[in-house]
């Protein structure tokens, strides 16, 4: 079975260090048939982007349940999608308040629009809700052209999107889950809606917090600002939302000397320690695979890319040129699928 690595440097932070964690379309891409079981919470802010931010939503008080079934879309056309050559288009029922359709390939999760009742919205090109794979700081933006319809009537919206891996840090549930190296996901649309005689100004901001190992995101918040060119409390408003899945934890590998155990096994060492021109890294791995090869620095920008490599079963060891990284401290880290294992080296 193939499997994909990624093996990054990470400048060290004495203080407080989470290794980033990767959205990959193995681990993170949606199923057909699968329910999420969510949990609505007490909203709050969700703080800035950045490293090593710490969200503490363990006080939040439960609300009410949330249920999203996810079924293969077969007959609800839905934007430009051509249903017989799409590889999964998934019809996401929404607690039954609203279905929402994504088209799932092994590259992106694209959204193409929603139906509640008798209010439709469909776009003429999905908006890429994220890529795979999706690290800290990757950015996707993009035009939004589409309709909103209710009943008979056929109205415009235009706008524009922005979806960013924009945080990575810890997070503490209602449920007494805490989480590392949790990968945030915002996603901002702009766009303007007309409906009827009035015309609506609306900015929706939703984040989703990914947890290693565990496919759908631990958290998610809405944020919704409407405003339309009436003077009335029902054209202009904010809502704000959030939602969690308990008992996520249990998805999670167990961790072994503190790296966490995959399908496929892996070990890694790192010498010498410190280093200097050159650094070896050592991947033992029960399965053959691929291993892509990078260096990041403290903001999780990718500073240098030695390429892919092709990991044979067992020991392989891997001459990293290093003369040109300044000195400092470091961590070393494989990434399988998705799940991380790391190492503090030193730079001198």
């Amino acid at each position: 079975m193939k499997k994909i690595f990624s093996v990054a440097l990470l400048l060290f932070s004495a203080s407080s260090l989470f290794a980033q964690n990767k959205i990959t379309y193995k681990v993170n891409g949606l199923n057909a048939g699968d329910v999420r079981a969510m949990k609505q919470i007490e909203y709050q802010p969700q703080g800035n982007g950045g490293a090593n931010q710490v969200w503490d939503f363990s006080a939040a008080k439960e609300l009410k349940g949330m249920t999203i079934a996810q079924a293969e879309n077969v007959a609800t056309q839905i934007g430009n999608v051509d249903l017989s050559s799409r590889n999964t288009l998934l019809a996401v029922d929404e607690g039954g308040e609203k279905t929402t359709y994504f088209e799932i390939t092994n590259n992106e999760k694209r959204y193409w629009g929603l139906s509640s009742g008798l209010v439709k919205i469909e776009f003429e090109q999905p908006i890429v809700d994220m890529k795979f794979p999706m690290a800290y700081q990757d950015v996707i933006s993009g035009a939004m052209v589409g309709t909103y319809t209710t009943g008979s009537t056929v109205e415009p919206i235009t706008g524009s999107y922005t979806s960013e891996a924009d945080a990575w840090g810890s997070l503490s549930l209602p449920d007494g889950s805490v989480y590392n190296n949790v990968l945030r996901v915002k996603l901002t649309k702009n766009y303007q809606q007309v409906a009827g005689s009035l015309t609506y100004t609306i900015q929706t901001t939703r984040y989703q917090y990914y947890a290693e190992g565990v496919r759908y995101p631990v958290l998610i918040t809405l944020e919704n600002n409407v405003k339309s060119d009436c003077n009335c409390t029902c054209g202009n408003y904010t809502t704000e939302t959030a939602y969690y899945l308990p008992g996520a934890q249990n998805e999670v590998k167990q961790l072994i000397n503190g790296n966490s155990v995959a399908d496929n096994d892996v070990k890694i060492g790192v010498y010498p320690n410190p280093f200097r021109e050159q650094l070896n890294a050592n991947v033992n791995i029960a399965n053959a695979a691929e291993a892509d090869i990078d260096i990041i620095d403290a903001a999780g920008r990718k500073i240098k890319d030695f390429g892919t490599y092709n990991l044979a079963e067992g020991d392989n060891n891997i001459t990293l040129e290093t003369a040109d990284i300044i000195p400092g401290q470091y961590v070393v880290r494989v990434s399988v699928d998705g799940v991380n294992y790391s190492k503090n080296v030193i730079k001198k």
